[in-house]
């Protein structure tokens, strides 16, 4: 690490941590396996390391880097100087449009900050699915990474999760440990790679969103008890789930994909007028 590196003062409350141990950075863009065609959205580049091998070490046709601490601007504006292909923002990557990059990433690798995984991982599925996103290779806490991938039956079983399962897969790559990291976080990471192949529509779609908001709202309940209020008679929800083949009186954590898109496909029935 070089003395300027050193003497940044790292803000903790917005999860900086960066990865400096380029082994795992090497893994990564191995993984993504980047094309002349891609367009790479980095999320939170930090001090520019993995930013750095994005430019020299892959042929991308464009790299956007969101970052939203503006003291960060002497590490990463003379890597935009020195390679138009860079383009740097300085916002919020939850609130963040964006629809408005043209041309749209195909694909994301970013060192997240840990705490904002799921919300971000929602806007960016909302934003860039649709548009021809295809990959998200992240760097993320081990917990959260096992509950992206859980599988039905388990506690860990959760709306997101469900989502990425029915448009691809998410698969951990590797087993990433603090001292990876400056400063090292309290909790161990690990590389996440999701693959998006089908139903692009489904991070936008409210009523998708709802139906798993519901049934995992108190999660001991069956689905019966908390799509109450979500549908408007006992009936509805019964001839729903039959449709589905799904009993109401199972817990939304032991419903696989398939039992999800066609309780969905038939609730959207329902309530279509």
């Amino acid at each position: 690490m070089d003395k300027k590196s050193s003497s940044f003062k790292h803000n903790r409350k917005i999860g900086q941590n960066f990865l400096m141990d380029t082994n795992y950075i090497d893994l990564m863009l191995k993984e993504a396996a980047l094309r002349p065609e891609d367009c790479c959205l980095e999320v939170g580049p930090g001090q520019g390391v993995l930013t750095k091998k994005l430019l020299r070490e892959t042929e991308a046709r464009k790299i956007y880097a969101l970052e939203v601490d503006p003291r960060l601007k002497t590490y990463l504006e003379p890597l935009a100087e020195e390679d138009p292909r860079l383009s740097l923002f300085w916002e919020d990557a939850v609130r963040f449009d964006y629809t408005a990059l043209d041309p749209s990433p195909t694909q994301v690798i970013a060192n997240i900050p840990y705490h904002i995984t799921t919300p971000l991982l929602w806007k960016i599925l909302e934003d860039l699915a649709p548009r021809g996103l295809y990959s998200i290779l992240l760097m993320v806490q081990k917990e959260a990474a096992l509950r992206l991938q859980a599988a039905p039956q388990t506690k860990e079983r959760y709306p997101l999760g469900i989502t990425l399962d029915a448009m691809g897969k998410a698969a951990i790559l590797r087993s990433v440990p603090p001292q990876a990291f400056f400063p090292r976080p309290r909790v161990d990471s690990a590389i996440l790679h999701i693959l998006l192949e089908r139903h692009r529509e489904l991070p936008r779609n409210r009523t998708w969103r709802t139906l798993l908001s519901r049934a995992f709202a108190q999660r001991r309940k069956t689905l019966y008890n908390n799509l109450k209020g979500y549908l408007p008679s006992k009936e509805c929800i019964e001839e729903s789930c039959a449709a589905a083949g799904v009993s109401p009186s199972l817990r939304a954590e032991q419903l696989h994909t398939d039992q999800w898109l066609r309780l969905h496909e038939e609730i959207a029935k329902k309530l279509t007028p």
